[in-house]
């Protein structure tokens, strides 16, 4: 799976999400998409995009609730892209 840039940590939630500055605006990634550290360790899903079009936030879900503590307000996270799919779909036949 390929990993690309999300952005720096700006700020967690009372309710525990957390707030990213996404570094390139002209990439935004696509809701549901697995957030990771530099470890490569799951952090969350990303679950929306906020804020203005010239400078987007990334709002993310964590997987664990005690992932925010770890967090300091600089951590630069990643995106991994879904894995493709080779299914077409099922295609039938008529007899």
């Amino acid at each position: 799976m390929s990993v690309k840039p999300l952005g720096s940590v700006v700020h967690v939630t009372r309710s525990n999400y957390i707030i990213v500055k996404i570094s390139k605006s002209s990439e935004l990634p696509r809701i549901g998409v697995d957030v990771v550290d530099a470890n490569n360790e799951v952090i969350g899903k990303l679950i929306d995009i906020i804020g203005p079009v010239a400078q987007p936030f990334a709002v993310i879900k964590p997987a664990k609730p005690a992932i925010t503590s770890l967090l300091k307000s600089s951590t630069f996270l990643f995106y991994r892209l879904p894995r493709r799919s080779n299914r077409k779909g099922k295609r039938y036949e008529l007899h």
